[in-house]
């Protein structure tokens, strides 16, 4: 399992993702509207009031739904494809798998220079040639790529392409024979890599049961629950109840807090009674305090840490061996996964961790988004480390970090955000990571994360 493969939470750093993470260009040939109700500031809703109680959390005074509407059709134009798309582009690839079972499969296309990622024969997307739209090999997807997109096109209210995305993802797990995804897959053709990396499987059973609630195909709930099953029983230590990374790592002591969603846990908490997912929840927060408190800046958190919540060196490969114990690439997530926890359930918890972090990066920033500062902190002394590159995924973390806790600077930040424009022009150097979180980030800060009548 690729350790960079989650970019996690770099503070106030705006950073380029690893190059190798998960995704997919270009848009499905069909649609539904990418807006759900008015474009705007829905409630968020507490526990038990079906979504439709005035919030107790806030959204950002500058938030506007007719930005991640505008956003949406650009993402999809340059990440997801269908296998239909593929064929017509001229690729040469095998799909008889795809072909036979799931015809309509879509996925979200990854950029790496991996030679496996290159789609044979393709030289064109909707007419639109390849080498002029893309400066990277896309033929590759991942987990986490279609876990999120699966999220984004629900809440933007996209049913065919989340159903694609379904389609995809039990088509990568027919090749397995399991409830989980594997990791890494080869266009609609093959399996590169069979390990599977649990928040992918956490955001796709998530997004099954709130498409249930949502659209109330049965089959959702059922596919979900099959999946939440195998996660607990796989993917939970049976000591600590933290997740693990990945069911092969129950023996390593080694845990990445951007894979906690505290919103997975309470779904799953509902839909499933066979197991302790409370429990779950509450071990997953009691760590996250535990590890933002023992840091240097009592705010940031390490990429990797082990069950003793201590900085962790968890592999040997890539990125994450330099940056393990920063707040870097993989704890970009960390936000938007604890924030959107908060703006649901207005767990005191989840305040407690953002308004620490939120002041921090605010300060950082002397309170002007626009300063946010171009570099990583490192956990373990509270100094600053290495010179990224700026990226709209951190900038919207930042932003996500002040929701409910420091109105004043989501406020501003979200402002700012809001700004950048999501290009799909050639040699832009947005990548797959980049700009699936940006359009993640840009949906729940403008709005688009509607809570269901649970």
């Amino acid at each position: 399992m690729n350790i960079c493969k989650g970019l996690a939470f770099v503070p106030l750093a705006l950073l380029i993702a690893c190059s190798g993470d998960d995704s997919s260009p270009t848009t499905p040939s069909t649609e539904s509207s990418s807006s759900e109700g008015t474009p705007g500031i829905p409630d968020g809703g507490n526990p038990g009031d079906g979504g439709n109680a005035p919030a107790a959390v806030s959204l950002p005074s500058t938030a506007n739904g007719a930005i991640p509407d505008a956003q949406y059709p650009i993402w999809k134009s340059r990440w997801v494809i269908s296998m239909a798309q593929e064929v017509a582009g001229g690729s040469t690839m095998n799909y008889s798998f795809y072909s036979t079972k799931y015809p309509n499969a879509i996925r979200v296309r990854w950029d790496t220079s991996d030679d496996n990622c290159l789609v044979d024969g393709l030289t064109s997307i909707d007419g639109k040639n390849l080498t002029e739209m893309m400066n990277k090999q896309t033929g590759c997807s991942v987990s986490e790529g279609i876990g999120y997109g699966m999220l984004i096109s629900l809440f933007n209210n996209d049913q065919t392409v989340f159903d694609g995305l379904w389609a995809y993802n039990q088509g990568a797990r027919g090749f397995s024979g399991g409830n989980l995804m594997p990791w890494r897959l080869a266009s609609f053709s093959r399996v590169l890599d069979a390990t599977s990396a649990l928040d992918a499987d956490l955001d796709i059973a998530s997004a099954l049961i709130l498409a249930y609630y949502k659209w109330g195909n049965q089959a959702y709930l059922d596919d979900a629950k099959n999946i939440v099953n195998t996660i607990y029983e796989l993917g939970i230590h049976p000591d600590t109840k933290l997740l693990l990374p990945g069911p092969n790592w129950k023996l390593k002591d080694t845990y990445n807090l951007s894979y906690f969603s505290p919103v997975a846990f309470r779904l799953f908490a509902k839909v499933d009674q066979a197991h302790p997912w409370n429990e779950v929840l509450d071990a997953h927060y009691a760590y996250m305090q535990k590890v933002q408190d023992a840091g240097a800046t009592k705010a940031v958190f390490p990429d990797w840490s082990n069950a003793a919540g201590e900085a962790y060196y968890a592999g040997s490969s890539g990125i994450a061996k330099k940056t393990y114990m920063l707040y870097f690439q993989e704890s970009v997530r960390i936000p938007w996964r604890i924030a959107w926890d908060y703006y649901w359930f207005a767990d005191e918890r989840a305040g407690a961790i953002l308004k620490k972090l939120g002041d921090f990066v605010a300060a950082k920033s002397n309170n002007d988004p626009a300063q946010l500062p171009q570099y990583a902190v490192n956990y373990l002394d509270g100094t600053d480390a290495i010179n990224p590159t700026k990226g709209e995924h951190y900038l919207g973390a930042a932003c996500l970090s002040g929701l409910g806790v420091n109105a004043a600077w989501a406020d501003a930040c979200t402002s700012y955000f809001n700004g950048f424009e999501m290009s799909t022009t050639a040699g832009y150097s947005g990548n797959y990571f980049k700009q699936i979180l940006q359009m993640m980030y840009s949906s729940l800060l403008n709005g688009k994360f509607v809570k269901p009548n649970l």
